[in-house]
């Protein structure tokens, strides 16, 4: 006969998605403010933005992927016994990799002045904030509330003391 014991996770990690998450909205407001800024600063200055927003994607947005694919989902994958929780938001992800290498690309072709570059530009940035921001939608409406799902584990009963 096996036992199981309902294992929670500690609200912790759930906050710590969430703040993340609230500090990716303040990023994706200033690639926003980015993409609008387009045809009214001059291109040196459009230039300098995608720099920035470049650096936010690698040093802030790229390690809050990591985080999620190499503890989050993860753990929800264990909760729910399988991996399809997680597929679309993994699909995301790529789609984001993506998406941030096109980013690069439009900054080259702004800096050779390329016909249509800025709108290019423009039309990237805000897809790239669109995708993130439904991204991180998605997680707290779907998975994050799967943290509060129990785990179970298999027990021993020889391994049980008797109540």
């Amino acid at each position: 006969m096996t036992m199981t014991r309902p294992m929670t996770i500690e609200q912790p990690a759930r906050l710590f998605a969430q703040r993340e998450h609230g500090e990716l909205i303040r990023g994706l407001n200033r690639i926003r403010d980015l993409a609008c800024s387009i045809g009214h600063v001059p291109t040196a200055e459009v230039s300098d933005g995608v720099i920035t927003v470049v650096h936010w994607i690698e040093h802030t947005l790229w390690p809050h992927l990591a985080w999620e694919e190499h503890w989050l989902y993860p753990e929800i994958e264990l909760r729910l016994e399988t991996p399809w929780a997680t597929r679309a938001a993994r699909f995301d992800h790529g789609q984001l990799r993506e998406r941030s290498d096109r980013l690069r690309f439009d900054r080259l072709g702004l800096t050779a002045d390329l016909h249509g570059a800025r709108e290019e530009l423009r039309g990237d940035l805000f897809g790239f904030e669109a995708l993130v921001r439904a991204h991180i939608e998605r997680e707290e409406q779907f998975l994050l509330p799967l943290l509060d799902e129990p785990v179970t584990t298999e027990l021993d009963p020889a391994a049980v003391a008797p109540v």
